[in-house]
């Protein structure tokens, strides 16, 4: 049982690990040298993790990576793309070997990678080397101590580090270093004929260094271009379907809070069985009173716990497009913002496959070549963001690329094509009416099929899977410059404060965050635009939505006064008739069984006190 306990732990650390160990690789192959360190850490981590485990060829593997890592931060070798290329192959093989250490355990041949790191240095090449054989290093220095002295203790280390070689040039120059004017951090260009860890340790014992960084000069980035090479779909290097239990790390500190809860409840309960003696009526009504407050604070404690940063997703993408890229012969600048934003566990995973295939659709439709992008005087290199925000009760997920956009012209010919509206019906439309129907089954505008994005997931199956997450879809865009998608989650879908309606003898739940007003409406003032039913309400026109009409009763309420409740989310506004309001309480919220799949009215399920059930009304797919 203790080993199965520690099997567990390794799985939870390791698995966080290997994915910082992938996102290091894609931070160097982009410039990002400090990372080197961190990588290093990483690796030598998990190998005495999984030393302690038995796992030996985790082990081997990563003593081998090791070494290699060690090579180049003594300066032997350089970041090349020829060094990216070998550390993403490791990275792959450690996690197919994590994988199948939880899995089917079978052999798995290491010996041709192990190869390849050993052979690596007779082909690799070393930094660059100065006539004298000296080799040429970028220093970068963190100074710490009282901020007058700065540049007093700067031109300390700026002499020192001329004893050990030829200062080629600083940042920032020479004049405003031991004038003070710069941050704590400065880089000296050195051609010395020191290792790394001789100049490492000259400098890191001087007094107030707090940091020393060091590589070779003039690194070579690799590009994220290459030729056109595979035509399959790529897919993410990652099990995305990894069984087994949820981890949820919790602070201590948030533990014993819910300790302390459970200590009053269980007091309460005590009260409870003290009534049940004295039949003390107000020693009852206390009880309940404090047992409500400490089920409200339970509820936050527990859903405090539920929250979890959107980069447990947000990291495994970086790969991905740096891998999709070098696919499509594209070069992409992928950035990530808003990591940190949190969302309810139980909507982590449902999010990832739309953020993914919204993903290839802006590397392969929207991301230009480079030559083309050139042509109309755009950078080479394209940018995709990936960023997420709060809104009040919901998060915000965008896609954003500087890529061809979306031509409306091509959304009304199709239009046209699929005899929808009419020519004057479409001049009617706002474009952001055109971007909605995009959202259409079988409704596209590319014209090619690529083998990477593929024809069977399209923006109608993205928008399905964020509707059933509770969620919305909404697109804008300029044409030949941007398209920027957002994807709208509530924080949690685990309880929520709903209002509870009757219609044609079955309860419904109305989410309170799209209910405004409740309203009486006189059936006598309701008009008609266009087939479509509406009333003047304050001076403001309102399309007017009877729920017995879209749950498909045959039975219609003739009522000369109708209950009537003003819905919306800020964009889109509507009254919704019902029979009659029940009552305003918190809800559990569940999924829907499967025969709901296919209707787009309802976003969840719910039991009531009274042991009735609820369904939950999708008001943004009603109005």
């Amino acid at each position: 049982m203790d080993m199965e306990r520690y099997e567990e732990l390794f799985r939870e650390e390791a698995s966080g690990i290997l994915e910082s160990i992938s996102l290091d690789i894609i931070a160097l192959e982009k410039g990002d040298n400090d990372k080197l360190e961190e990588l290093f850490r990483n690796i030598h981590t998990l190998k005495g993790m999984a030393a302690s485990m038995g796992y030996d060829d985790i082990e081997t593997l990563s003593h081998k990576m090791e070494d290699l890592l060690s090579a180049v931060r003594d300066g032997k070798y350089g970041i090349d793309s020829k060094f990216i290329d070998l550390m993403l192959k490791c990275s792959d093989m450690l996690q197919r070997l994590f994988d199948n250490t939880f899995g089917d355990r079978k052999k798995i041949d290491i010996s041709s990678i192990v190869d390849n790191i050993e052979n690596f240095g007779k082909t690799a090449k070393a930094p660059e080397k100065s006539k004298t054989g000296s080799l040429v290093y970028t220093i970068k220095i963190t100074i710490g101590g009282a901020p007058e002295f700065k540049g007093v203790r700067a031109a300390v280390i700026y002499k020192e580090i001329s004893e050990h070689g030829n200062i080629i040039s600083s940042t920032p120059q020479y004049d405003k270093l031991i004038s003070g004017t710069f941050d704590n951090t400065f880089m000296v260009d050195v051609e010395s004929k020191l290792t790394v860890s001789e100049l490492k340790k000259y400098l890191s014992d001087m007094l107030d260094v707090e940091k020393v960084d060091i590589r070779k000069s003039k690194v070579k980035s690799a590009k994220v271009k290459v030729k056109e090479t595979k035509t399959e779909e790529i897919k993410p290097s990652f099990n995305q379907q990894q069984k087994g239990p949820v981890y949820v790390r919790v602070k201590m500190d948030k533990l014993d809070d819910l300790q302390n809860l459970i200590a009053e409840l269980i007091i309460t309960k005590s009260a409870f069985n003290e009534y049940m003696n004295t039949k003390n009526q107000s020693m009852l009504e206390d009880a309940i009173q404090k047992i409500s407050r400490l089920i409200s604070l339970l509820q936050d404690e527990v859903g405090n716990m539920r929250m979890v940063p959107l980069e447990e997703i947000f990291n495994k993408f970086p790969r991905f497009v740096r891998d999709g890229a070098k696919e499509l012969g594209k070069e992409i600048n992928f950035v990530i913002k808003g990591e940190q934003i949190e969302i309810d566990r139980s909507l982590l995973s449902g999010i990832y496959d739309p953020i993914l295939h919204l993903l290839k659709n802006s590397m392969d439709h929207g991301i230009e070549p480079p030559e083309e992008r050139k042509k109309k005087g755009k950078n080479a290199m394209g940018l995709i963001e990936l960023k997420a925000r709060r809104e009040k009760n919901n998060v915000d997920i965008e896609i954003f690329d500087d890529g061809r956009g979306i031509d409306t012209n091509k959304i009304k010919e199709k239009i046209f094509e699929k005899g929808l509206l009419s020519e004057e019906e479409v001049d009617q439309l706002s474009e952001q009416e055109l971007f909605n129907y995009i959202k259409l089954e079988g409704f596209s505008t590319s014209k090619s099929v690529t083998k990477f994005s593929g024809r069977g997931v399209g923006i109608d199956a993205v928008d399905k899977m964020v509707r059933r997450l509770g969620g919305r879809l909404f697109i804008d865009s300029k044409s030949e410059h941007w398209t920027k998608i957002t994807i709208r989650l509530p924080l949690t879908l685990s309880i929520i404060k709903a209002m509870i309606v009757l219609c044609n003898n079955s309860l419904y739940a109305i989410p309170l965050e799209n209910v405004q007003e409740t309203v009486d409406v006189y059936s006598d003032r309701i008009n008609s635009i266009h087939n479509q039913e509406v009333i003047v309400l304050r001076e403001d026109v309102y399309p007017v939505v009877r729920l017995r009409n879209i749950i498909g009763s045959k039975e219609l309420n003739n009522d000369e006064i109708l209950q009537g409740i003003v819905v919306g989310d800020g964009a889109s506004k509507a009254i919704l008739i019902v029979d009659s309001y029940e009552t305003q309480t918190e809800i559990v919220v569940k999924n829907l069984p499967s025969i709901f799949d296919n209707i787009n009215i309802y976003s969840g399920i719910s039991i009531l006190g009274t042991g009735k059930m609820a369904l939950i009304l999708d008001i943004n797919n009603l109005i």
